[in-house]
């Protein structure tokens, strides 16, 4: 319908009223700060140089700290004791309760003792956790060792013989087996086990060879293997892997008492909000800048909640304040946050613009257009009376579960889609396919997808040219609005001479009426679309490049034959799934088929929903858009409560 009138406020009042009012305007949800602690808008405003930045105060960091051992606690139970999610639990609506509520359970909240003892927990379970990863690494350590099958302390109980135990590289075994057997006389080595790069290896010398065989391995790269254990490997091994399986066993019940924690989940929501609130008020004062006791605020506000929003400043804090509101200048309409109103059909397709982005100030809305020509190419494109009905019927169950605005919203985009959907559908007579026809019947149709595909594929053309002109239309009423009624004729009422008359040359109607048209368009464009060039070769040149614009236009009218191709695709996949689930003999057919039926058609159902999702989208972002509309707005964001848990009602 339109963009709401917004306009700037003002605001003065004293430090010692700031916490009140940023209290009531946060549940006002009507007002979003303007940071005038940014350098820019200072230099703009002589009247705000010398002030100082606002802070946020000293409690700033406490609240920062408990809403971090909230997130911890939060996470360290979702980790080890999640909430099971269903889809009816994704139906449920976010638990409300009122500030005042909120406050007075924050009271006799344990929040802290929770965090406490989870805090415990984690500390035993990384401690488990690292005695069982050291064992492990030990095990690792000593599993090429286990064929060296006596105790390693009897090594140090030698008294005339030295024990050579550690590895080297593979590549040096036969030589340093022969050199070893060779200079040694007293003594032998033994290879216990190799892997792909190194072996293991016993030595076993007299005394008097120690220095001997010392340079002899030293000449190999010996690595000494520790002989600090007293057991064999092998006993080592068995009875580290028997604490870890006692670790393993502490893990558990450790991880089995958290979920014990579960009920008092909801003490931790209650926690994070309530402290989240209370952050999200002290950042608020970021944006203001004050001097030695006077704090001055700056923002954005419907203009139709001027008096509202000043009879609350007047009830938070008296009459010991000032308060402005000023029209939006032309210079700040591009800073200007954007918040629209639609009707209730209107609303739901809001999230197919914000995607793309949403209007300046100074533009129209197109949402209601948007709504009309995305309902109608939607279902257009999926086409299916079947999967209509089962897109209302979800919907509709979902919209009975939730009150929700946003979530709302959604489902009503997803129900309107089915309404066209099953429109479409009805109309190709398309149901789950030609389900019907397996059944001896042939459900009535207006256009059949094999028969009469030039039908639809004019018709996808004419909605293309259609919504081409309306975004013509649009762009020429912005023109006219703003005074610039020269520039509405020069490239708006030519570019409708020229795709008309070409529309009718085409159509081989109208007599000479098109060629009249088609030509007086064609000079226009040439005359007029270099006009902002400074020199006469640029005005030509523009001129030129403004007609060659008319395989722009072709391209775009062109482009609305998906309407055509992706109803067929729909419509075809459906026939050859439902031929498959046909082709299986009996009985086996009446056992798969409705396994294969739901299954296979939830998937062609999935896939071309979402393909005409983004098709639908494309044809409003390229085809549409680019005839009239410029975008780069921003969303009205509020200064409000917080919501991510609990949806904190005034």
């Amino acid at each position: 319908m339109a963009i709401v009138k917004m306009n700037k406020f003002i605001l003065l009042l004293f430090e010692s009223h700031k916490e009140r009012l940023l209290e009531v305007l946060q549940g006002f949800e009507g007002v979003q700060f303007i940071n005038l602690q940014n350098e820019d808008i200072v230099e703009n405003y002589e009247d705000l140089k010398g002030l100082s930045k606002d802070e946020v105060g000293e409690k700033y960091k406490l609240y920062e700290e408990n809403l971090s051992k909230i997130r911890f606690a939060l996470d360290f139970l979702q980790t080890y004791a999640p909430q099971k999610s269903t889809f009816l639990s994704l139906l449920e609506d976010k638990k409300e309760i009122s500030l005042s509520q909120l406050t007075a359970v924050m009271e006799s909240n344990s929040w802290n003792d929770v965090y406490d003892e989870l805090k415990k927990k984690e500390v035993i379970l990384n401690d488990l956790h690292n005695q069982k990863t050291k064992l492990e690494g030990e095990i690792c350590a000593l599993l090429n060792w286990t064929n060296f099958d006596a105790p390693l302390k009897s090594l140090r109980e030698l008294n005339f013989s030295i024990p050579f135990l550690g590895t080297t590289s593979k590549q040096y075994e036969d030589i340093l087996v022969r050199d070893f057997n060779k200079q040694i006389m007293n003594g032998c080595v033994e290879i216990l086990n190799r892997d792909n790069q190194d072996i293991y290896i016993f030595a076993l010398v007299h005394h008097s060879e120690e220095e001997k065989a010392q340079e002899l391995l030293k000449k190999f790269g010996f690595s000494t293997f520790s002989q600090s254990y007293e057991a064999s490997p092998f006993e080592i091994i068995e009875s580290y892997n028997s604490k870890i399986k006692q670790l393993i066993i502490k893990e558990k019940e450790i991880k089995e008492s958290i979920k014990n924690f579960d009920g008092e989940r909801e003490h931790l929501l209650v926690a994070y909000e309530y402290f989240n609130n209370l952050i999200l008020k002290l950042n608020a004062s970021n944006n203001f800048l004050k001097s030695e006791k006077v704090i001055t605020i700056c923002g954005w506000n419907p203009v139709e909640n001027n008096k509202e929003l000043e009879a609350l400043v007047k009830k938070s804090i008296g009459n010991e304040y000032y308060i402005a509101f000023n029209k939006v200048d032309e210079e700040e309409a591009s800073q200007v946050p954007i918040k629209l109103i639609n009707n209730s059909f209107s609303t739901p397709f809001e999230s197919i613009l914000e995607m793309y982005s949403m209007p300046l100030y100074t533009e129209v809305d197109p949402t209601p257009i948007l709504a009309v020509f995305y309902f109608m190419f939607y279902g257009m494109m999926l086409s299916d009376a079947g999967y209509g009905l089962i897109m209302i019927a979800v919907s509709a169950f979902a919209l009975s579960k939730v009150n929700n605005k946003e979530r709302r919203n959604i489902f009503k985009l997803f129900m309107f889609a089915g309404i066209s959907t099953m429109f479409w559908g009805a109309l190709y007579g398309g149901w789950f396919g030609d389900l019907f026809n397996y059944f001896g019947f042939n459900p009535p149709k207006l256009l059949d997808t094999t028969t009469d595909i030039a039908q639809i594929f004019i018709l996808s053309l004419i909605f293309g040219v259609f919504h081409i002109f309306i975004g013509l239309g649009i762009k020429g009423y912005i023109l006219i609005k703003s005074g610039n009624m020269k520039d509405a004729i020069y490239d708006v009422l030519t570019w409708y001479l020229t795709l008309i008359g070409s529309i009718l040359m085409l159509m081989r109607v109208g007599g000479k009426i098109g060629t009249v048209l088609f030509v007086v368009g064609i000079v226009g464009l040439l005359l007029t679309q270099g006009r902002s060039s400074p020199t006469l070769g640029g005005k030509i040149g523009g001129g030129i490049y403004g007609v060659y614009g008319i395989t722009g236009y072709l391209g775009d009218i062109v482009s609305y034959s998906r309407l055509l191709a992706l109803g067929l695709a729909t419509g075809f996949i459906a026939n050859a799934l439902n031929l498959i689930i046909n082709l299986f003999p009996s009985p086996i057919k009446y056992v798969l088929a409705p396994v294969l039926f739901l299954g296979l058609h939830t998937f062609n159902l999935v896939i071309n929903a979402l393909g005409s999702y983004v098709h639908a989208a494309r044809l409003q972002y390229l085809e549409f858009f680019s005839k009239f509309y410029e975008g780069g707005g921003k969303k009205f964001t509020p200064f409000k409560l917080s919501d991510k848990y609990i949806k904190i009602i005034k």
